[in-house]
């Protein structure tokens, strides 16, 4: 292009450096559906901000149990997955998905928590969880178990 007499690159002139696909898009382009459940509201913040990253669309955050249940009872459209913790105010992770369970539309549950004990994770697995990943929150192992969760048990 020129302006002024100078010649001037476009846009399209430079190759692409990032030409991967956001892993939160489906095949056909449509974002997934999140809601992000955590009590601390740093870990929230870092979840949300983390996915959003990737394409995937946050529909609701919450803070415990209850407020997600609300939230999720209030939504138009299901949820593709859900990610919460184990010990929250009002109600826990394990209540929340409890009462996930007797819902119709029931979203994929992710547990992100720092609670290790092989009976707590043999009742998790029991309950039907999408995947459980261990706090600190690590970007890379994040990303990767989503997409792992969401590309094979998300319809």
């Amino acid at each position: 292009m020129l302006v002024r007499g100078i010649f001037m690159k476009t846009p399209d002139s430079f190759p692409s450096i990032n030409t991967k696909r956001p892993d939160g898009l489906r095949p056909n382009g449509r974002p997934y559906r999140l809601m992000i459940v955590e009590d601390k509201e740093f870990q929230r913040k870092q979840i949300v901000q983390i996915l959003e990253s990737e394409g995937y669309e946050i529909v609701a955050t919450a803070s415990n149990g209850q407020e997600a249940l609300n939230k999720f009872d209030k939504l138009e459209n299901p949820l593709d997955l859900l990610t919460t913790t184990l010990d929250m105010p009002i109600l826990d992770g394990y209540a929340l998905m409890y009462e996930l369970n007797q819902k119709p539309n029931k979203p994929v549950i992710v547990f992100i928590s720092e609670e290790t004990t092989k009976g707590v994770m043999q009742d998790l697995i029991s309950m039907g969880i999408g995947d459980y990943i261990l706090k600190p929150i690590n970007r890379r192992v994040l990303l990767e178990r989503i997409k792992a969760v969401v590309t094979k048990k998300v319809k």
